[in-house]
């Protein structure tokens, strides 16, 4: 196995890990619905969530833990396609982890631990940061074109460059430059 693909995974273990274990110390020593408050404006809130954001498709249990499968497999491809690339890696276990994160809730107790309450916006738990700051990153590096955006290992910068140059513009591999013969 290459290096790139195994730091990822570790990565993506590490995160998961910390991920279930806060949610298990919260099942464990916070009773439904009791609040332990922390700041005027943060508490901590242990709710078991059956839907999706926000609580929506409650009840539809069968069908979130379908999709949400599928999701976490093309994640997972995803990630492993983009591994060699530093500047995806983290957005991508922290999507991976987080999806992954929640997913294993819904098969094992049937909704998502949520236990992190700010007084203007809904309960959530660490999965769904790590979503939340997986997508803030994957966009910036989208936007800002600092990156390979080859998700399929396409070599094509978010500028339009080839990436896969020398210093002389020839192609390592071939020796070409832009598109002509090999030297």
């Amino acid at each position: 196995m290459r290096r790139a693909p195994l730091r990822l995974l570790l990565l993506i273990l590490f995160l998961l890990a910390l991920d279930q274990l806060s949610k298990y110390l919260v099942r464990a020593r916070l009773d439904p619905h009791n609040l332990i408050s922390i700041l005027p404006f943060f508490r901590l809130e242990h709710v078991q969530n059956s839907g999706i954001a926000f609580g929506m498709m409650d009840g539809h249990s069968a069908l979130i833990l379908a999709v949400g499968s599928v999701i976490v497999l093309l994640l997972v491809g995803a990630a492993l396609a983009t591994s060699d690339n530093p500047s995806l890696a983290w957005p991508m276990a922290l999507l991976v982890a987080g999806s992954a994160g929640n997913l294993i809730d819904r098969a094992v107790n049937g909704s998502v631990t949520d236990f992190l309450h700010f007084q203007f916006w809904p309960a959530f738990n660490l999965a769904d940061s790590y979503i939340v700051i997986g997508v803030v990153l994957l966009a910036y590096r989208l936007l800002t074109g600092t990156h390979d955006i080859g998700v399929l290992g396409s070599g094509v910068s978010g500028r339009g460059e080839q990436e896969d140059k020398d210093a002389d513009g020839r192609d390592p591999g071939t020796g070409a430059r832009d598109g002509g013969a090999p030297v």
